[in-house]
């Protein structure tokens, strides 16, 4: 199967060997899973399809939505599971080789994981002038004093590290406000921008394609959302498959343009395996 991508670029879906999935709005809503999310997974890993899972959910480890997803019949091991903390980690610690120190605007996710690579993670208590950099990400605990901690070591010189600027985070009924809404406090406060790791930015794709050893061709990103799922598939080079189970509508996907528009639309995962004959 050829599909042709709306800036012209060929993709050919035959060639995929590895299905990345989003997971808030394409395997669960909530704490809810999506009809068919799980017997698709298995059709398409009876089919050979490698079927990996990213998140911009920076609050809990890999192996927190490892056992999540066993809980709704998909058994996978945490090493199938890249968040925005874990590509954050992987992006300071290429960066800091002989360690570093870090000041966390975020849940625990964030600062278990940084401590699993070896990073100090300075706390509210510590009389610390520096830090290597500042990492913000969702902190519903946020506060004033966070706020003013993080904007003084930002001016001081810490790199400002954002795990990701969703401006909304998925609940079962809705939406509440995501990291995105923390990181902007932030760069207000300080009057700089960060760099940030989690979707749209392809530093997570390209963490799995890294990891394990795929080519762009081979893979695709299944997404629910244009300007995070859609939009990193573009920028990491691999192909954008969107289905309407979440926060997006089948009709705004359809007009979508540039790197928002996906190279193919299902109303669902059971949808995908349909045309994939599967």
């Amino acid at each position: 199967m050829l599909i042709v991508s709306s800036d012209l670029v060929s993709f050919d879906l035959t060639a995929v060997k590895a299905l990345i999935f989003d997971l808030d709005g394409v395997i669960w809503r909530g704490q809810s899973p999506i009809p068919g999310a799980s017997d698709s997974v298995a059709r398409l890993r009876a089919a050979g399809h490698h079927c990996l899972f990213a998140t911009n959910n920076s609050t809990r480890l890999p192996e927190f939505f490892s056992d999540k997803l066993g809980t709704m019949g998909i058994k996978t091991g945490p090493e199938t599971i890249v968040t925005s903390s874990t590509a954050t980690a992987t992006y300071l610690s290429r960066q800091f080789p002989s360690g570093f120190s870090a000041y966390v605007v975020g849940e625990e996710g964030i600062a278990n994981v940084l401590r699993n690579i070896g990073a100090r993670v300075v706390d509210e208590t510590e009389a610390i002038e520096k830090v290597d950099c500042v990492v913000v990400g969702i902190d519903r605990g946020f506060n004033y004093a966070k706020l003013q901690r993080a904007q003084q070591f930002l001016l001081r010189g810490a790199r400002f590290i954002a795990t990701n600027r969703d401006a909304t985070f998925p609940i079962e009924g809705g939406v509440t406000p995501g990291a995105g809404s923390i990181v902007a406090s932030v760069a207000t406060a300080a009057g700089m921008e960060p760099l940030s790791m989690g979707k749209p930015e392809p530093a997570m794709l390209l963490t799995i394609l890294e990891e394990h050893g795929l080519e762009k061709h081979q893979a695709a990103m299944i997404g629910d959302r244009l300007d995070t799922d859609i939009a990193c598939a573009h920028r990491a080079g691999i192909g954008a498959l969107f289905v309407a189970t979440g926060v997006t509508p089948m009709h705004t996907a359809q007009e979508a343009s540039g790197e928002l528009r996906p190279h193919l639309f299902y109303e669902d995962l059971p949808a995908l395996c349909a045309a994939l004959d599967i």
